[in-house]
C-alpha cells in the first residue's frame, strides 16, 4: 500500500528572547549595546513574521545583527526569513554562519533540514536533521521531519521510530500522528489498526478529513 501524503508544515517557530528554552544563547554583546534595542528589534521581527510581512521582519533581524553581528538568535531568524522569501542561497549562508559560530545550534540545523526537504535535497536534509536531533534530542518537530525524510528513503521502521518519539514528546502534535499513520500503512502487510489509531487522533486534534485515508479505513473496518 502506497500513500505519499505526508504533512510537514515548513514553518519553524521563531526564536524568542528565551532562545528555545536555553538551547542556544546569543553571543555577548559589545559594551555599547543597548538591551532594549535588541528586545524591540526581536519583537518587531517576530510580529512581522507572524503576519508574513517578511520584508519588515528581515529589516528587524538585520538591526539585531548590526548591534551584534554574531548574535545566534538574529542569524537563525534572519535565515528563516530569507528562506520564506525564497532566497534559499542567502538563507543557507546565514544559517551556516550561525552553525560556524556555535556548532550545536540545533534550531539552525532544523531550519536547514526543513529547507532542504522543501528543495527535495534528501541527503542534505537527512544530514542536517540528524545533527538537529543530536543537539536537541527532545525536539518533537525535529523527530517528525527526520522521520519523514527517513521514510521517504524507504526505511519504514526508522521512520516509525522517529515519529513515535515525536508523539511521545508532544502527544498533541497533529502532523506527527498523521505521518505515523501513513508509515504504518507502508508496512507489508499494512498495520491498519495502528494507522487508524493515529489518523483519528490527528482528526481529534483538528486535522481535516483525508479522503484517501478514510477510504482505506472504511474498506478495512473491523468486524464487530
Amino acid at each position: 500500500m502506497t500513500l505519499q501524503f505526508f504533512r510537514h508544515a515548513l514553518g519553524v517557530s521563531l526564536l524568542g528572547l528565551c532562545l528555545m528554552g536555553g538551547l542556544i544563547h546569543a553571543a555577548p554583546p559589545p559594551k555599547e549595546f543597548v538591551p532594549q534595542a535588541l528586545s524591540d528589534a526581536v519583537a518587531e521581527g517576530n510580529a512581522a513574521y507572524e503576519k508574513k510581512d517578511y520584508a519588515i521582519a528581515r529589516k528587524a533581524y538585520e538591526r539585531v545583527l548590526k548591534l551584534d553581528a554574531s548574535n545566534l538568535m538574529g542569524l537563525v531568524n534572519l535565515g528563516m526569513v530569507e528562506s520564506a522569501l525564497g532566497n534559499k542561497a542567502k538563507a543557507e549562508e546565514t544559517l551556516k554562519k550561525a552553525i560556524s559560530i556555535r556548532l550545536e545550534t540545533a534550531p539552525a540545523w532544523l531550519a536547514l533540514g526543513m529547507m532542504y526537504m522543501d528543495e527535495d535535497r534528501s541527503d542534505a536534509a537527512l544530514a542536517a536533521l540528524s545533527q538537529a536531533a543530536l543537539y536537541d534530542p527532545k525536539s518533537s518537530r525535529t523527530r517528525n521531519f527526520l522521520g519523514v525524510v527517513i521514510g521517504r528513503r524507504g526505511w519504514i521502521d526508522g521512520a516509525q521510530t522517529e515519529l513515535r518519539r515525536a508523539v511521545e514528546l508532544d502527544p498533541s502534535y497533529t502532523d506527527a500522528h498523521y505521518n505515523l499513520a501513513v508509515f504504518y500503512l507502508q508496512e507489508k502487510p499494512p498495520a491498519i489498526e495502528l494507522a487508524r489509531r493515529h489518523y483519528f487522533k490527528a482528526r481529534e486534534l483538528g486535522l481535516e478529513k483525508d479522503e484517501a485515508m478514510e477510504k482505506v479505513f472504511k474498506s478495512t473496518t473491523p468486524k464487530p
